[in-house]
């Protein structure tokens, strides 16, 4: 009966020990998906498209601006054409001249908008980053799991869980809470 209890209390030992282990590693897993959530690569793809689609809206309006200084300018020509008065023919020039600028500026508009393309891909290359990061974060969630004394079901099951979600197109903050509750962490 003695043999049972010494072998019931380091039993009860190594479980506080594991347990300590356990909320180590959660801390530090939690802190981690806190740093890199998935919701920072989809608030990235949210800014992309908002701003593809704005960029789209405002070359619309640009295009349509570009269109009347077009029936401006085929306006004011087919007017002097008709020979006004001179003070007539000046008021018609300058009109035909800012005209000009205005186009001249609506393509430099155009030109800028350049930018647009540039942070796209800038911002793609970040998720790629994050998504790298989060794969490899998960695959060394996957060793330690592997290496821990966890039984060999729990192992098993713990790291077909981290290999779905490297395999997985996103990684969402959900399934991360739930294996980590599954693990009891």
């Amino acid at each position: 009966m003695e043999d049972l209890k010494t072998v019931i209390k380091s039993i009860l030992e190594e479980v506080k020990i594991l347990e300590e282990k356990i909320e180590e590693t959660a801390k530090v897993a939690t802190h981690t998906t806190k740093v890199i959530t998935p919701t920072a690569t989809e608030s990235l793809r949210e800014v992309i498209k908002f701003s593809e689609e704005s960029a789209n809206n405002i070359i619309q309006q640009i295009d349509k601006v570009e269109e009347n200084c077009k029936v401006i300018d085929k306006t004011v020509d087919e007017l002097l054409n008709l020979n006004p008065v001179s003070t007539i023919k000046e008021k018609l020039s300058l009109i035909k001249e800012k005209n000009k600028d205005n186009m001249n500026i609506l393509i430099k508009v155009y030109e800028l908008f350049s930018f647009q393309d540039l942070m796209a891909q800038q911002i793609k290359e970040v998720i790629n980053i994050l998504e790298e990061t989060k794969k490899n974060l998960l695959k060394f969630a996957a060793t330690s799991i592997e290496m821990s004394s966890l039984s060999e079901e729990d192992k098993k099951k713990a790291v077909g869980k981290v290999h779905e979600f490297i395999t997985g197109d996103r990684i969402n903050q959900q399934d991360v809470d739930k294996l980590l509750e599954e693990l009891g962490l």
